[in-house]
């Protein structure tokens, strides 16, 4: 057991999805820095969050829990103050260090209560903003891009850490997250005549496999089949922003080192749900398509012996950072926490993981927008299970990933799978009862 207690930076982006980075097998993106990290550390390649939506994923993020048992289902409602006193950020401060938060915070809405939703009070330096942040930002007059003052910031604790002192500086990057109607005017855009090979499953065959309630929701986008030119547009311009976190990354990681802090600090990477980007015709996230739930998370702890490194195939889940990060601090894990210490498989790559896990999205939006599908289910190394639960009887969904990870071929109505989707549903049934 170490002696010294170590510190922890965290880079958590905005609807970064699994194939958003090159390490992760991207032929188009340039992320370096995020590719360093994983080559120095580990990285999940089966990283996935619980909702796939900012607010309930980051209240999951913090408190360790799914969203049945935090409650927050929607932009409105903030964690409560009793709750906030049992996140990871809020028991590594009572532990004795110094916190920081930077960018998008994005759990609850400022009015009623700015307190909770805006929890400025509760780190040392605070530098956070609600759903609605933007890109550009208005400082003395000029404007300033939000990333590059969030890096400033950051670099300016890192000088100002004390040896005596462990700290936590959680970075929640806006990128890739929309709308990218502002770019860094001093960043070269990488992308500007490149060419973003759509995926797989981006065409009208797929779109028009999937559930009615699917096709007429609010990620909806058939004209990225129908016109490739906007398809290539919008992911040109969401691997530029990518590539400008990554750039932040680096200078972060490097200020580190120039500190000599690195060698005793955790470094995170995840992001806080994935986007549809156009797989099955679809744009955002919500649902439980893999291209939605599944994302990068890498952890470079420095402490580990070089043959620790590399890659994990084990289930990870966003609620499993909170007590991980507490459990690497040797401060206490909750009883409320649902996720689970990763340490033993960032020790060893053999390490038993978790079979399956639930997923649940509920949130939807108010006319006239289009609606989103409320959906619940199981992923299990290998089966999908998803379940549509309005308007009436519910509509289900299986697919093996083993043989259709583009999930095109739905075997619900399959009579030689029922077997497997009545144990799969009797498994979200139990999830439902007991995750609370």
């Amino acid at each position: 057991m170490m002696k010294t207690k170590p510190n922890f930076v965290f880079f958590l982006t905005d609807d970064q999805p699994y194939n958003g980075l090159s390490c992760t097998g991207n032929p188009v993106l340039k992320t370096p820095h995020w590719d360093e990290l994983a080559a120095e550390g580990v990285l999940f390649e089966k990283a996935f969050v619980t909702t796939a939506i900012c607010c309930c994923s980051r209240a999951s993020l913090y408190t360790g829990q799914h969203m049945r048992r935090h409650g927050v289902a929607d932009f409105k409602t903030p964690l409560s103050a009793a709750q906030w006193q049992q996140t990871f950020p809020a028991l590594l401060r009572k532990a004795g260090y110094r916190t920081g938060f930077l960018g998008k915070f994005a759990i609850g809405a400022p009015q009623p209560n700015k307190a909770l939703a805006l929890p400025a009070d509760q780190f040392d330096l605070w530098y956070g903003f609600p759903q609605n942040i933007a890109f550009k930002q208005m400082i003395d007059g000029k404007p300033r891009y939000l990333t590059t003052v969030m890096t400033e910031k950051a670099v300016a604790f890192l000088k100002e850490a004390k040896p005596e002192q462990p700290f936590c500086l959680i970075i929640a990057l806006k990128e890739p997250h929309g709308p990218l109607d502002y770019f860094d005017p001093e960043y070269k855009d990488p992308y500007t005549n490149a060419t973003i090979p759509p995926p797989k499953n981006l065409s009208r065959e797929s779109f028009e496999a999937l559930p009615e309630n699917v096709r007429g929701s609010l990620g909806a986008t058939p004209e990225w089949f129908e016109k490739p030119a906007t398809f290539q547009s919008a992911l040109r311009k969401t691997y530029a922003y990518t590539s400008r976190a990554d750039a932040a990354v680096g200078e972060i990681c490097r200020a580190l080192k120039e500190q000599g802090l690195d060698q005793n600090t955790v470094v995170i990477h995840l992001s806080d749900n994935g986007s549809m980007d156009g797989a099955h015709g679809l744009d955002g996230k919500w649902l439980m398509y893999e291209e939605s739930i599944h994302v990068p998370l890498i952890i470079r702890d420095p402490r580990l012996p070089k043959s620790t490194r590399g890659r994990r195939s084990q289930l990870a889940l966003n609620i499993d950072l909170a007590p991980t990060i507490l459990a690497m601090a040797g401060v206490p894990i909750p009883q409320g926490m649902q996720g689970r210490d990763l340490q033993p498989i960032l020790r060893n790559a053999k390490a038993k993981g978790r079979a399956d896990w639930y997923y649940e999205h509920t949130y939807n939006t108010d006319p006239p927008r289009k609606p989103i599908p409320k959906s619940e289910g199981v992923r299990t190394e290998r089966w999908k299970y998803i379940r549509y639960t309005e308007p009436q009887q519910p509509l289900e969904q299986l697919f093996d990933l083993n043989t259709d990870p583009q999930e095109e071929r739905d075997l619900a109505g399959n009579a030689a799978y029922t077997k497997t989707l009545s144990q799969l549903r009797a498994r979200c049934d139990d999830y439902r009862k007991t995750l609370r």
